[in-house]
């Protein structure tokens, strides 16, 4: 049997490297610091459009990654610590960014603590996300860091 190769391809990497950089750069333009410096009255259009559609593209991408992963890893591959964190951290992104969407509707409100928990737990997983994807990017540099493994000796198709 012929190796299938990587899991994913460098070009569904690519994608899903600029729509976290798309989301983190627009979820940041919603802080306070971005409206008193005047950062966000040089964008043409809104930094909700631009983090909603980012978002967007990450839950996709994120789903496409669970599927693959279910569907073609086939005890080819485990999750390194670094995987873990980051499927753990987007799964949180997730939840708390779909809760603050909620928020937004006119019968769904969160109120008091339970929406400053939900908003500053958003912020502190994407601040960390960013933090550890930095981190990972400066261990993929010197040769580690990676967060799908091989298995030795897994199965092959």
């Amino acid at each position: 049997m012929r190796d299938r190769g990587p899991l994913f391809s460098s070009f569904i990497l690519l994608v899903w490297d600029a729509a976290v950089l798309a989301a983190l750069v627009s979820g940041l333009a919603h802080l306070p610091v971005a409206y008193r410096y005047g950062l966000i009255d040089t964008w043409d259009t809104s930094p909700t459009v631009i983090h909603y559609w980012s978002a967007a593209a990450m839950l996709l991408l994120a789903a496409y990654a669970g599927v693959i992963w279910f569907g073609e890893s086939g005890g080819r591959f485990r999750l390194s610590r670094w995987g873990r964190l980051r499927v753990v951290l987007v799964i949180l992104l997730a939840v708390s960014g779909l809760l603050l969407i909620l928020h937004n509707l006119e019968d769904v409100s969160l109120y008091g603590a339970t929406y400053a928990i939900c908003k500053l737990g958003h912020l502190a997983c994407a601040l960390l996300f960013a933090f550890f994807l930095l981190l990972r990017g400066c261990m993929r540099l010197l040769g580690r860091g990676r967060c799908v493994l091989p298995l030795p000796g897994g199965r092959r198709r």
